[in-house]
């Protein structure tokens, strides 16, 4: 691929990254500065690449539909809008009373916006990305009792729109923002949204056999592979053994990249307790330790046992090779390592940082991302669909305080978004909780350790951990009592070995690695699924009940507006009623249950 012109390129280099003028020692990026290694390394290629360049300016005026040509498009209907609008932002279907008082998409985005559901569904979409787990992985995949606090501390900062520059900065760096013991509630988040660092998969028992370097080693990689992905949309996990094959990355970049992470301590003896607090909080928190941070070498073929020469953290090389000025911490005894990668990507003249948060949001809303390959904005990856839209909404994004929900506002507010689109199916954390809010079994639960619903014999038969389990219980499978299972699917444990079967059919993602975008399968499990798992044909029964204690003679009509916010047609009500002669109001529950329309938003 050729490159573009050096004059042109260096018009668009961000002043933050250009070398200063006048000054012949700092070297600026790739594109502008040939003295740039990666100019070297990959002899004068791969300097081009869209994502690493500026923000493109757009008119002030200019709005999604003017973008896409749908300022004049035609919205569709009130019933399905509302359907759109309540699973997207909340994961859950809109209740009659939401119906009874829609009136524009804006007015009720807004309602939604401001429920605590917006957080527990924002937040289910965050910790795919951040691979949560309540589990360590590997043979033992021990429980831990602990990781919730992590998955509540996402919600509140979602349902607080907390600025997105701040909610990045506290999960790399919230340590550094401390100084001592927490004082408020929002030094706790802060300490708390350290555990980011500690989400990944953790072999617990490599000590015992001598493995800790190897573990450690692989803790190393895990976050500079899931921070590049997460944050950036840089596949950085293939410069770990060599050069990137696709990107302007050199292999010393994975590890300028990891020296970032090299002070990382785990810490378990830290208290989150507030003076007023009535009873001692603790968290699965991190801080850099005591001691100076091990150095960092770059591996040959990314081999723990074959160091080569030493290297300084640092960022991409094609962006800034210079030597790093460390940030100052609040929190004394650290380095200020994280906390300085964590101004660095939240900078102002960094482009990639904006640009792959609003095509997360972008994906959200419309299925698909204006970038299709929403964790890899590189040569690899897809270019975008439309560059000038993806940055208009990047600054607005940057320049509106880093708010998430005026984002959303943004969006559902186009008619590009409330016009007709392309059917999407629900996750399968979507179609569990509004089977549930249908059945009415759905219960409020704000936050707290999460709860296990019961396993067949099969799964549960099949773990060897499940057989082995010590006595701190953290091995084996609990489930809770049948009256805490109608919570949100946002607080069912989440094992890294064992997925839930309901969830694992509707493509649950692996939560081993970042997930940027789910896969949508359509086989035949998740029809025999939605016909014969327990969970279904359970509630179906409860859903039957309810409709069976509705004070309205139609039974049917109830029905339907309960699983599918609408009346039934002619057609559908003769088939219904039917179906009631011959096998009663529990089979006319599980039907709804089964039909396109209540899987699928249209």
């Amino acid at each position: 691929m050729r490159s573009a012109p050096l004059l042109l390129l260096l018009a668009l280099t961000p002043p933050l990254l250009r070398a200063p003028e006048g000054n012949q020692t700092r070297i600026g990026p790739a594109w502008s500065d040939s003295r740039n290694p990666i100019v070297t390394t990959f002899s004068g290629k791969r300097l081009d690449l869209w994502s690493l360049r500026p923000l493109t300016k757009a008119p002030p005026k200019r709005s999604i539909d003017a973008f896409l040509g749908t300022t004049n498009a035609r919205t569709t209907d009130k019933r399905s809008l509302a359907r759109r609008l309540s699973f997207d932002l909340t994961g859950l279907p809109p209740t009659q009373s939401d119906l009874a008082s829609f009136t524009t998409a804006a007015a009720y985005g807004d309602k939604l916006l401001g429920r605590r559901s917006y957080g527990e569904h924002q937040a289910r979409l965050w910790l795919d990305v951040v691979r949560y787990s309540d589990s360590n992985g590997f043979d033992w995949d021990e429980f831990r009792p602990l990781a919730w606090r992590f998955r509540d501390y996402v919600v509140r900062s979602f349902n607080a729109d907390k600025p997105y520059d701040r909610f990045i900065t506290e999960q790399l760096a919230g340590d550094e923002l401390v100084a001592g013991k927490p004082k408020t509630a929002a030094d706790q988040d802060a300490l708390l949204a350290t555990s980011y660092l500690r989400l990944g998969p953790w072999d617990n028992s490599a000590g015992l056999f001598g493995e800790a370097n190897r573990v450690r080693n692989a803790l190393m990689n895990d976050l500079v592979e899931t921070t590049g992905t997460a944050f950036l949309g840089l596949t950085m996990a293939c410069a770990r053994c060599h050069d990137h094959k696709t990107e302007p990355l050199a292999q010393k970049d994975f590890y300028r990249f990891r020296a970032f992470f090299e002070g990382v301590t785990f810490r378990d003896d830290l208290s989150l307790a507030l003076a007023s607090d009535q009873e001692p909080l603790k968290g699965l928190l991190v801080t850099d330790g005591d001691k100076p941070p091990a150095t960092t070498h770059v591996l040959a073929g990314g081999d723990l046992n074959q160091p080569k020469e030493e290297v300084s953290f640092g960022f991409p090389t094609v962006l800034d090779p210079n030597p790093v000025a460390l940030c100052k911490p609040v929190r004394e005894k650290s380095t200020g390592r994280r906390l300085t990668l964590a101004r660095w990507i939240v900078a102002k003249e960094n482009p990639l940082t904006a640009r792959v948060l609003v095509n997360r949001i972008w994906q959200q809303h419309f299925g698909e991302g204006l970038v299709a390959t929403p964790g890899d904005f590189g040569y690899a990856g897809a270019r975008p669909k439309n560059q000038a839209l993806l940055d208009f909404l990047a600054r607005y994004f940057r320049d509106s305080g880093w708010s998430v929900k005026k984002l959303h506002r943004l969006i559902v507010s186009s008619r590009a978004y409330q016009s007709t689109q392309s059917p999407r199916r629900l996750s399968a954390e979507q179609l569990r909780d509004a089977v549930l809010q249908t059945s009415g079994q759905l219960t409020e639960r704000h936050g707290g350790p999460p709860i296990w619903p019961p396993l067949p014999d099969e799964v549960l038969k099949a773990n060897p951990a499940f057989l082995d389990d010590n006595k701190e219980k953290t091995k084996s499978w609990y489930p809770s009592p049948p009256e805490r299972l109608g919570v949100r699917s946002l607080y069912l444990v989440q094992k890294r070995t064992v997925a839930i079967p309901l969830m694992a059919t509707f493509d649950l993602p692996d939560n081993a690695v970042s997930c940027s975008r789910r896969t949508t399968s359509t086989v035949a499990p998740q029809a025999l699924t939605l016909l014969n798992n327990p969970f279904l044909t359970d509630a179906s029964l409860v859903f039957a009940k309810r409709v069976e204690k509705s004070p309205e003679a139609d039974k049917v009509a109830v029905a339907f507006v309960l699983a599918l916010q609408r009346v039934p047609r002619l057609d559908e009500r003769r088939l219904c009623e039917d179906l009631l002669k011959k096998h009663g109001i529990p089979a006319l529950c599980r039907a709804l249950f089964n039909l396109n329309e209540f899987v699928y938003l249209d």
